[in-house]
């Protein structure tokens, strides 16, 4: 009795060493066949290297991923001036393998919220003016893997937009980001510029739709006593449009003006915007082949007692941000 169990526990003890043994290799076998699917799906793909860098062309997560692509929107949230209008900036920025391929933004949310045929994405030509695109737009990648553009849309719903941005050529990735919308409300005096310390998009000549070339594009938003609503408030930054040297472009919001150089197009004295009932009004700074620094900027309401705001706003030289 006592020989048969000393035999019993032999073979159980050799029968577990030897299914460990099977299930390491079964265990290395599979993660050799995983790796080397990984690298057979990049070879076969037309653009093999980028494949690579990108984790394999798989699919990002709904908010895409950060070590490959993002999207972000300022201000965000966005309170909404005048008849609900929005004004911000997107900025998409990917890796630098992507320079001078075309990205497309969009946002299907915003085109059921906003009034038919108001969202428009613009980008900057060159210090001639900008270019508007209703309900998607598509720009090419700078040098340093970045893209920027502004939105306008008018008569919004508040609430939250999904806004997307996909390549347009492999792995085809795609980043979103949430813009929470706020109804127009009172808000706390001042001028504030958005996206501050703003990256500008670099060099893309050469390639079509680019979307600057040391390129600043900018928000800015006058909070005021709503005692003066229905009056005009006026911005200026001398020191931000001779940082340009191929052309400024100022939009006033809530039917305001529109001031450029060299281009010389101008509507009314300004660049000026109209105070809407909660004191608040907006403005666009559009500038080509800006030098880097800082600007103040200035913003007179042109009533009562003239309240005069100023703020700081920065421009960064282009540069990778992923």
């Amino acid at each position: 009795m006592e020989v048969h169990q000393r035999r019993l526990a032999r073979f159980v003890t050799m029968t577990v060493v030897v299914t460990m043994a099977l299930l390491s290799v079964g265990g290395t076998a599979s993660a050799r066949t995983t790796k080397g699917a990984a690298g057979t799906k990049c070879a076969k793909h037309a653009q093999a290297k980028r494949c690579q860098q990108a984790g394999g062309g798989g699919t990002p997560g709904p908010g895409g991923d950060a070590a490959q692509i993002q999207v972000t929107v300022s201000p965000n949230p966005v309170v909404e001036t005048g008849t609900s209008e929005i004004h911000a900036v997107v900025e998409v920025e990917t890796l630098q393998s992507f320079a001078g391929d075309e990205v497309t933004i969009s946002s299907q949310q915003l085109l059921n919220s906003c009034a038919p045929g108001t969202v428009q994405f613009v980008t900057n030509s060159r210090g001639a003016g900008p270019e508007f695109f209703s309900d998607a737009i598509s720009v090419a990648i700078d040098a340093d893997g970045n893209a920027t553009v502004a939105l306008y849309a008018v008569d919004c719903a508040p609430g939250t937009d999904l806004i997307e941005a996909d390549l347009a050529t492999a792995p085809y990735l795609t980043a979103t980001s949430v813009l929470t919308v706020l109804p127009p409300a009172v808000t706390p005096e001042g001028l504030t510029g958005v996206p501050n310390d703003e990256v500008e998009t670099g060099n893309t000549s050469g390639v079509s739709n680019p979307s600057g070339d040391s390129d600043v594009y900018a928000v800015f938003y006058v909070e005021t006593d709503p005692a003066y609503a229905e009056e005009m408030a006026e911005i200026s930054s001398p020191e931000l449009e001779s940082r340009c040297g191929e052309g400024w472009w100022w939009q006033g919001g809530n039917d305001g003006s529109v001031v450029s150089e060299p281009t010389g197009v101008v509507s009314l004295p300004g660049p000026v915007s109209l105070l809407d009932n909660d004191g608040n009004a907006v403005f666009v700074f559009f500038g080509a082949s800006c030098a880097p620094g800082d600007s103040t900027v200035i913003a007179d309401v042109e009533a009562g007692n003239h309240p005069t705001y100023s703020s700081v706003y920065t421009i960064l030289a282009p540069t990778v941000t992923i």
